[in-house]
C-alpha cells in the first residue's frame, strides 16, 4: 500500500520565557498508508498538536521533511498541501449558514455555483445534516456543528483529513457518537487521517494504528491491541488502559517472586534476573480465603454493573483487579483473597 503521508525525522523548537530552548518536537518519524486513520495520542504538552499542525503547515519544523502523497510540502502554504482540517473549537463561521460554512472553501477556489450546490448537498447528506442547508451556527447542537466542521472540511475531497481533539467540548455520551461517525465517515470515503487526542479509549476505538508520544518523540506505535498488550515501556503501559506493573525477580525456568511470593511463570530469562512485568486488571481473579498462591487483601470495591473494580493489597503493591459476574459481588472490603494471576496476560516490559 502506498504512504499518504510521511514524516522523516522532523523536529521543532521554541523560545521558552524560562526553560531557553525547548523542543516541541524531536526527530519524529510516522508514515500513514493511503486510506488509514492514525492517532496521536499523548498527554498535554507531549508535541502531539505541533506534530499535527506541521503537517498542516501552519508550523514550519526546523529540521526534517513532511511528505503528502509523495510530495515535499515541507515549506508549502497550508492552502496547496490538499488538506482538510477540522479543529478543536469547529471555527464555523457565525454570520454564515450552513449552506455558506461548508461552500467558503469551493468558493475561494473558484467552483461555479452549480457544482458547488451539488458538493454541498452530497456532503452534508453524508454528515446526517441534510436540510439544515439555511440554519446558523447558533442553532445547531455541539454535535451539528462539529459535523458541519466535518463536512467542510471533506468537501473540497482533500487528500488527506487532519483532525486536532475535535470531540474534547462534547459531553460523554455525544463524544461516543461522534467518534463513530467520524469512523464511519473516514471508512466511508477512503481519506488518508491523522487524528489528534489524549483520551485513550478515543484513540483504540477509532484508530487503524496509534503512535504513542512523549516528551516530543514518538515511543512506540502500532494497533490499539499491540499497546494494550505488548507496551514497550511503563509510560506506555500506564497511559494506555489501566494496569498493573510488577517488579519480579526470576527464581528458575519456570518461577518469579514478585511482593515476596512465587508465580508460575516462564520468564524466559536467567534465575536473579529482575524485570518489570505488565498485567492488565482483567487478567487477575480473586477467590475469597487464603491459600497456596499469592494472597492479598481487598481494600476497595466499586460497583459498575457489568463489572467490579476492586484495589487489593498485595505486598506493598496495590493491585487493579476487574472482575465480571455475580460471583464477585460476594467479595467485600476487608477480605483475604487468594490472587489468580493468568500468567497468559504477562508481559515483560523491554524498558524500564
Amino acid at each position: 500500500m502506498s504512504v499518504g503521508i510521511r514524516l522523516e525525522h522532523v523536529s521543532k523548537r521554541f523560545d521558552h520565557s524560562v526553560k531557553g530552548e525547548v523542543y516541541a518536537v524531536r526527530e519524529v518519524s510516522l508514515s500513514v498508508e493511503d486510506g488509514q486513520l492514525v492517532t496521536l495520542l499523548g498527554p498535554s504538552g507531549c508535541g502531539k498538536s505541533t506534530t499535527l499542525r506541521m503537517i498542516a503547515g501552519f508550523e514550519e519544523p526546523d529540521a526534517g521533511a513532511i511528505l503528502i502523497d509523495g510530495r515535499d510540502v515541507t515549506h508549502v502554504l497550508p492552502n496547496r498541501r490538499g488538506i482538510g482540517f477540522v479543529f478543536q473549537n469547529y471555527a464555523l463561521f457565525p454570520h454564515l449558514s450552513v449552506f455558506e460554512n461548508v461552500a467558503y472553501g469551493l468558493r475561494v477556489q473558484g467552483r461555479d455555483e452549480r457544482a458547488i450546490v451539488q458538493a454541498v448537498g452530497t456532503v452534508l447528506d453524508l454528515v446526517g445534516l441534510a436540510g439544515y442547508e439555511r440554519q446558523q451556527p447558533h442553532q445547531l447542537s455541539g454535535g451539528e456543528q462539529q459535523r458541519v466542521a466535518l463536512a467542510r472540511a471533506v468537501v473540497f475531497e482533500p487528500k488527506v483529513l487532519l483532525f486536532d481533539e475535535p470531540l474534547s467540548n462534547l459531553d460523554a455520551k455525544l463524544r461516543l457518537e461522534m467518534r463513530e461517525q467520524i469512523r464511519a465517515l473516514q471508512k466511508r470515503i477512503g481519506i488518508t487521517t491523522v487524528y489528534v487526542t489524549h483520551d485513550q479509549e478515543e484513540a483504540m476505538a477509532i484508530s487503524d494504528r496509534i503512535a504513542v508520544m512523549d516528551r516530543g518523540s514518538v515511543v512506540q506505535e502500532g494497533s490499539a491491541r499491540d499497546l494494550y498488550y505488548r507496551p514497550r515501556t511503563e509510560f506506555v503501559a500506564r497511559f494506555i488502559g489501566r494496569t498493573n506493573v510488577l517488579k519480579a525477580r526470576v527464581l528458575s525456568s519456570s518461577q518469579v517472586e514478585t511482593e515476596g511470593m512465587s508465580i508460575a511463570f516462564a520468564s524466559g530469562r536467567q534465575p536473579g534476573d529482575m524485570m518489570s512485568l505488565v498485567v492488565r486488571p482483567e487478567m487477575i481473579a480473586l477467590r475469597a480465603g487464603g491459600g497456596p498462591g499469592p494472597n492479598g487483601r481487598i481494600v476497595q470495591v466499586t460497583f459498575l454493573g457489568e463489572k467490579t473494580d476492586y484495589q487489593v493489597a498485595f505486598g506493598g503493591t496495590m493491585l487493579q483487579v476487574v472482575m465480571s459476574g455475580l460471583a464477585s459481588a460476594a467479595l467485600q472490603p476487608d477480605t483475604a483473597v487468594t490472587i489468580d494471576f493468568n500468567v497468559d496476560g504477562f508481559h515483560i516490559l523491554e524498558q524500564d
